[in-house]
């Protein structure tokens, strides 16, 4: 295969993809116009009965994003998302070291309970093995946030093409 027949294919294989995303592009474009419109027609409809639960959803909605948007300007976009990304991570680990437990006879409802060195044992398993799925969280975490900054730096890459 000759260079210019390289470049031809890879200038092919670039055109699809910039079809392709131009093609996302206008489909969320119009979803974007359709949800505006959906919003406005929501926002001008009045509730004729206070009591209804929508209205209620829609202030605490109103109050979550309020809330969101403080959150977020006072912490900033990078911080915000490193907060938000620990809290996951402490939830799983959470949830797995309650699971765990269990199967270790670390429980509170094992019977009969663990004692002595082989309370101490189980322990130190635990800790091990909390330690190991962090890493694992904390791994898989980069990984994908790297994935993220791959494909936003080759769509940007294939905007500048267009």
């Amino acid at each position: 295969m000759t260079i210019d027949e390289s470049k031809n294919k890879i200038s092919q294989m670039f055109a699809s993809a910039v079809t392709t995303i131009k093609k996302e592009s206008s489909e969320l474009s119009n979803f974007a116009d359709e949800l505006k419109k959906q919003l406005a027609v929501n926002t001008t409809t009045t509730n004729t009965d206070p009591n209804k639960p929508a209205a209620t959803e829609a202030s605490e909605s109103d109050a979550m994003v309020e809330e969101f948007k403080k959150t977020l300007g006072t912490k900033g976009a990078l911080t915000f998302f490193q907060d938000y990304n620990n809290e996951k991570i402490e939830k799983m680990i959470e949830e797995k070291k309650a699971e765990l437990m269990d199967k270790l006879g670390l429980g509170d409802t094992t019977q009969p309970p663990l004692a002595g060195d082989e309370r101490a044992q189980a322990l130190v398993s635990l800790d091990q093995m909390m330690s190991d799925f962090r890493k694992q969280l904390m791994d898989k975490l980069n990984a994908d946030n790297k994935i993220d900054q791959q494909n936003t730096m080759l769509n940007t890459f294939l905007q500048k093409m267009s």
